[in-house]
């Protein structure tokens, strides 16, 4: 599988490290459910804070998210990627229209300018 270099290199750290019964415990065992448990009990790290840890260790978030978003509204139904994606239907529609829009005028453009 290809991955972007600083996410391969954390893979193969954890592979290095495997984890244990009890380590796992200790890491997870908070009762939570989340994989970034927040600092309030039984709550999800926030949007920022997850966004922060990512890219300290160079992932890039937000161009992974508009990747996603793009994939998903060209293969599924707009109401239906709006869920998930924590966005309003009408924000969907919008990224559909985008993902599906005719780029012909662009691509002449350019030709003209090469």
């Amino acid at each position: 599988m290809l991955l972007p270099p600083k996410l391969a290199v954390l893979i193969a750290e954890q592979i290095a490290q495997p984890v244990t019964e009890s380590r796992m415990l200790q890491q997870f065992g908070n009762g939570s459910g989340y994989l970034f448990p927040g600092k309030a009990p039984g709550r999800p790290r926030n949007v920022v804070g997850t966004h922060n840890l990512l890219n300290q260790f160079g992932l890039p978030v937000l161009s992974a998210r508009n990747t996603a978003m793009i994939e998903a509204v060209t293969s599924l139904p707009p109401i239906v990627v709006a869920d998930p994606f924590g966005i309003h239907p009408n924000a969907a529609q919008r990224w559909a229209n985008y993902a599906k829009g005719d780029w012909s005028a662009c691509l002449a453009a350019r030709m003209i300018t090469d």
